[in-house]
């Protein structure tokens, strides 16, 4: 196969963004006892990942098409497994773990790949009727109700966001469209009223979700309790100024002031050890990674290609800018974890796994010269 058609620059932003992550991991704890732990960790997923980024690259990526029900269908289960059993492991209130003892994954993050896969499936079609837009939402929906009973909002709207990206980009009629999007606007509606508290809708969203809604419209109001987090992560971004504190001498990440510091406000961390540069430079690289998926989407032989491509940019584009957003008080703290970056092996390998994915759509866009 000629190495004309893979796309060099998306894989090698790829692991430019992951050793940024890595480093980044190794420096939060940086003299501390966790220090092996939490990099080390990272550094063995990012391995895995990246051998199964590899593997999914010359995998020819319509096989995905075959398996998208089945896939689906066992994350299904796993998500319901977590629900209604006492197997799950809790963290944060939060049951999104399957703990088997050696090892431990959370479904609804393999789910963000799957939910892509299987709607793009449905929506590989020469004529889309509005029995295949009710197919492919509910396909999206069921797995956000789930996901949301863990509960865990931050992944139900990413993968209620990138589902939609397929359905829009898929070529439905506009009045299915317009129907979509009223259920869209219901949601969102619903959603405001539980967040304040307005009956009937009062008990859809957790005490502490409320929270985090009103501590974004003013992190202000309590900013030694509620709003502490986004206070002290917009102190550590500040903080930074042109060009850093140095990786592994920024003050508040290595004397704890920053919460979630190696997953949920990992930015935080990075402004403050390379300062406006560094995180710029970071964004640069996310804005390459973004471009590059988009333009294979464009380049893709046929449908099924360019719905996962612009499913795959619409899950790192969401994930990312709400993360950022978060970091610096400009979006709510939902606990989506910055793609590659962040400290998360499932999340790591999905990530991976969905350039892989591209990588493909890439190496198969014309005619495979063997």
């Amino acid at each position: 196969m000629k190495t004309q058609t893979i796309d060099w620059i998306l894989y090698i932003t790829t692991i430019l963004i992951v050793a940024f992550g890595v480093g980044l991991i190794y420096s939060i704890t940086y003299g501390q006892e966790a220090t092996r732990n939490y990099s080390e960790y990272q550094a063995m997923f990012a391995v895995i990942g990246i051998l199964v980024l590899i593997f999914l690259s010359f995998l020819d990526y319509r096989a995905l098409g075959s398996i998208a029900y089945p896939f689906y269908g066992i994350l299904l289960l796993f998500l319901i497994f977590l629900i209604f059993t006492p197997y799950g492991k809790t963290t944060f209130g939060a049951t999104r773990w399957v703990n088997l003892g050696f090892f431990q994954f959370q479904p609804s993050e393999f789910f963000k790949l799957a939910t892509i896969i299987v709607v793009a499936k449905i929506c590989d079609r020469e004529e889309l009727t509005l029995k295949h837009l009710i197919v492919a939402t509910l396909l999206v929906i069921f797995p956000v109700i789930l996901v949301l009973k863990q509960p865990d909002f931050g992944t139900a709207l990413i993968l209620l966001l990138s589902g939609s990206v397929v359905i829009i980009t898929a070529g439905f009629d506009k009045k299915y469209l317009l129907v979509l999007g009223g259920f869209l606007v219901l949601f969102i509606t619903v959603f405001l009223l539980s967040a304040f508290s307005i009956r009937p809708f009062s008990g859809m969203l957790r005490d502490y979700q409320k929270q985090r809604i009103h501590t974004f419209l003013n992190p202000q109001k309590d900013p030694y309790g509620a709003g502490y987090n986004v206070s002290q992560s917009i102190i550590a971004v500040g903080s930074g100024g042109v060009f850093g504190r140095g990786l592994g001498y920024g003050p508040l990440s290595q004397l704890n002031f920053i919460p979630a510091k190696q997953t949920d406000f990992i930015f935080s961390v990075a402004a403050e050890s390379f300062g406006f540069v560094g995180a710029a430079i970071l964004l640069g690289l996310f804005f390459v990674l973004f471009l590059r998926i988009i333009r294979i989407a464009h380049k893709a032989r046929d449908n099924f290609g360019t719905l996962l491509c612009y499913g795959i940019a619409g899950y790192f584009i969401f994930s990312s800018c709400i993360n950022v957003g978060m970091t610096m008080g400009l979006m709510p703290t939902t606990g989506i974890p910055l793609p590659l970056v962040s400290y998360g092996g499932t999340s790591l390998v999905t990530s991976l796994a969905a350039i892989g994915i591209c990588q493909s759509v890439m190496i198969r866009h014309k005619k495979i010269v063997f």
